[in-house]
């Protein structure tokens, strides 16, 4: 780290060290336990999916290579970690991360037994231990040792909806990585790749191996972006080339980015209008969130924008107003309208509406919202709007009096639109990094 972002972290680890000191002790713990983790087998194999640590370890450590390492926590001693670096030849071990040995009581143990009697030292003495991390562990057996109530969960998990400094520093870097891969990708798209060439182009330009994405790459051509997270490469280009929808992220210090862009192989054709239109419409949704007090509110609005698409586009032939109340928005725009951003991909406390723990409920209508709770400064969420032709979707309403059916059928092949950019709410405004970033790039 550099000095800039080492002060930051320093501020960072203040601000949340405050935070867990306060709720464990309204919770009435003495001190915490955070096992990054460890991994496990596939099913009678000797392979296991690449490692990563618990998010709550990464907050204060982002330090993802921590397989089997621990942070202690209580409210008379500075944090200690318990670094896990074996004496291995078959595979390369981590060391402590140099920026974290001015913040903790560092030790470095080289076996698991003498890691774990180390850990059983430093908790005598602490009355009530709250544990986050995998279950079943060894440490839960310990009787000062539990897991915590959801009520304590819950609050730590709204807290992390508010990002520090140092939090958006990373978010904004991890997108400038993501759309560096993005045009990378389209390039590769207007050359002729295949949906494997392009992620693999994206891969080159952001310098991430597979399991260093986010989440899986969506790549797809063609009516296979009609797949809200279509999961599969073809190897070969289609016979012919409509459409390409691209769902990819970044890390930067653990921390994600998830951007979305689609684009028509012919500029001119009604697609390419269609993606034009719902770009504009989640600019202009954007620029609303400072109007609006809630998630559920936001994505009503989202909804009403993508009625007005329709219209404009004579997918519906019925008002917006008439696409909305009938719920046809429903069939071309199925998913939320956005998800909070962080360690994970889609952070955690999206529906959790308050800082005692309280968790809320969708509406009835819109039952998969991830993120309920109210707008306010400091959030990092996405903001992603689209229109699809899922058949399975539209079978539920074929013969609809108000659906363009004979322009819906020429749009099925082309998949579907999706626009996604990662924003922060501040102050006065809300700031976008991926247009930030695509404007810098």
């Amino acid at each position: 780290m550099d000095a800039n972002t080492n002060a930051q972290f320093k501020d960072h680890l203040a601000t949340i060290s405050s935070l867990w000191s306060e709720k464990l002790n309204q919770n009435n713990f003495d001190g915490a336990l955070i096992a990054a983790g460890k991994n496990t087998f596939y099913h009678d194999d000797d392979q296991s999916p690449p490692f990563h640590a618990n998010p709550h370890f990464l907050r204060w450590t982002v330090a993802d290579n921590s397989e089997h390492c621990i942070l202690l926590l209580n409210a008379t001693t500075r944090p200690k970690l318990l670094w896990y670096s074996p004496a291995d030849y078959w595979y390369l071990p981590s060391s402590t991360p140099g920026w974290l040995l001015e913040h903790f009581d560092c030790e470095s143990y080289s076996t698991q037994p003498a890691l774990e009697q180390a850990c059983l030292h430093h908790l005598t003495g602490v009355s009530r231990v709250a544990y986050f991390g995998n279950t079943p562990s060894n440490y839960t057996e310990l009787e000062n040792v539990e897991i915590p109530p959801s009520a304590l969960q819950h609050q730590l998990a709204y807290a992390r909806g508010y990002k520090t400094p140092f939090e958006v520093a990373q978010i904004s870097q991890a997108t400038a990585i993501a759309v560096q891969g993005h045009l990378a990708a389209y390039e590769c798209f207007r050359n002729g790749g295949s949906e494997f060439a392009i992620h693999l182009a994206y891969q080159e330009r952001t310098k991430h191996v597979h399991h260093d994405l986010p989440y899986p790459n969506i790549v797809a051509l063609n009516d296979h972006s009609s797949t809200l997270h279509y999961q599969h490469y073809d190897r070969g280009p289609p016979a012919k080339r409509l459409s390409f929808l691209i769902d990819a992220g970044a890390k930067h210090r653990c921390y994600h980015s998830d951007i979305t862009r689609t684009y028509s192989a012919n500029p001119r054709d009604e697609f390419a209008d269609l993606v034009s239109s719902v770009d504009e419409a989640q600019q202009a949704l954007i620029s609303e969130i400072p109007n609006l007090t809630d998630f559920v509110e936001f994505h009503e609005c989202a909804h009403r924008a993508m009625a007005d698409v329709l219209v404009a586009q004579r997918i519906v032939s019925c008002s917006a107003e008439a696409a909305f109340e009938q719920q046809l928005t429903d069939i071309f725009y199925p998913h939320g309208t956005g998800h909070l951003l962080g360690l994970q991909t889609h952070d955690v406390g999206g529906h959790i509406v308050d800082a005692q723990g309280t968790e809320g409920k969708p509406p009835t209508r819109f039952p998969s919202l991830r993120l309920i709770r109210q707008i306010e400064e400091n959030l990092v969420f996405t903001v992603e709007p689209g229109i699809y032709f899922i058949p399975v979707l539209l079978d539920r309403v074929r013969g609809h009096k108000d659906i363009n059916w004979n322009l819906v059928e020429q749009l099925i092949p082309f998949g579907g639109v999706r626009v996604e950019d990662n924003v922060l709410v501040e102050s006065a405004n809300v700031r976008n990094f991926t247009r930030s970033a695509f404007s810098a790039a």
